[in-house]
């Protein structure tokens, strides 16, 4: 069965109080009628920022607060695949549910196909879910163990009301089928599988309603690295076969470079550098977007041992950024603008103008 069948129960069969052209008669797949064109842009992030506080004391009155996500844009065409990298703690996965509205945004919008998801009603935020999916990093932690694979594959579809139970039990088999597994797992559970067949399973279920977004937060950092290009390929393979549009939010920039098209580089929760991914990965700008290539392991035996490393000293404290650029304590072109002014994103001046931005005061002249 093709996903484009999958309908509610009772729509299109002239049931009683089924509404033509309501949300449930339209259920058949999560996209709408108005497609978005090859150059427009699906999702966009406009000035999001993400807050969560800090509390202390025997009421956990709030005292601080730590800002995960400062003022983030940008936008992912449709069909197209943004990766975004960084440091642990640089707020990337932050970003990523913000995008789904999984966390609410201390302040700022995303838009999907143009509409603000804030503006939306809850039953409205509800059925858009569909066309919005996330793959999760842990294959271990997103599955419930209670549940069969059959059942977690298919839950989405009983969320949402599409198609008949005949009708989910086939799509089920269809999406096992997919994702390179079989009809027969739909019965075990997911402490029957290794750490490569579960991450199978959740991309299987982000799939269910037909998605046209779909957030794959670090997908493959869990897993043996025999298994990730695997996945990388499978998730390749069905941007193009099902016209998907992913943010793919990762540590291995081998990865990124593989399946993406932009890159955007996040740190202390700001995109310090954004642009192609082929002149991101040759020609980058920003100090810290060199020093994450530069730690990227070289199979080469006559590179030097304990060489120093290309980022030097910690991550500063989320709670207390430093003033000016948040890379000028770690920096070692630093100056004392870097100290007292933040860097905007910005197109650097010469040939790498277009669509490469980065947030540094210095970039055309570190060579």
């Amino acid at each position: 069965m093709n996903r484009d069948e999958l309908r509610a129960p009772g729509a299109g069969d002239g049931a009683a109080g089924s509404a033509p052209g309501g949300p449930e008669a339209s259920g058949r797949d999560a996209r709408t009628s108005a497609p978005v064109g090859p150059h427009a842009p699906l999702v966009e992030a406009r000035d999001l920022v993400k807050e969560f506080p800090i509390r202390a004391g025997l009421f956990r009155r709030t005292v601080g607060a730590i800002q995960a996500v400062s003022g983030v844009s940008f936008s992912i065409r449709a069909g197209e695949t943004l990766g975004l990298v960084g440091e642990s703690g640089s707020g990337k996965s932050t970003a990523g549910r913000l995008l789904l509205h999984l966390h609410e945004p201390t302040s700022g919008e995303v838009r999907f196909r143009g509409e603000p998801l804030d503006s939306l009603h809850p039953e409205a935020l509800r059925r858009s879910r569909r066309a919005m999916q996330m793959v999760f990093q842990d294959p271990y932690a997103s599955l419930n163990p209670r549940h069969s694979v059959g059942a977690i594959v298919r839950e989405p579809l009983d969320v949402h009301g599409l198609g008949t139970a005949k009708e989910r039990r086939e799509r089920v088999v269809e999406l096992l089928e997919r994702v390179g597994l079989q009809a027969a797992h739909a019965a075990r559970f997911p402490h029957e599988f290794s750490g490569g067949q579960r991450q199978r399973v959740g991309i299987a279920r982000a799939l269910a309603t037909g998605p046209e977004f779909v957030v794959a937060d670090e997908p493959i950092s869990a897993l043996d690295v025999s298994i990730q290009a695997q996945i990388v390929n499978l998730l390749a393979d069905l941007r193009e076969e099902m016209g998907l549009t992913y943010l793919f939010i990762a540590h291995d920039l081998a990865m990124v470079r593989h399946l993406c098209q932009r890159v955007a580089v996040m740190m202390l929760g700001k995109i310090v550098e954004m642009g192609p991914c082929a002149s991101i990965f040759t020609s980058p700008l920003h100090p810290y977007t060199r020093g994450l290539l530069k730690a990227v392991p070289r199979p080469d035996p006559s590179a030097r041992a304990g060489a120093r490393p290309p980022v030097v000293g910690e991550l500063p404290d989320p709670s207390d950024p430093p003033v000016g650029c948040r890379f000028h304590t770690r920096c070692p072109h630093v100056t004392d603008l870097c100290r007292s002014e933040e860097p905007p994103l910005r197109a650097p001046t010469g040939s790498l103008g277009g669509d490469h931005r980065v947030a540094c005061h210095h970039a055309e002249t570190l060579g």
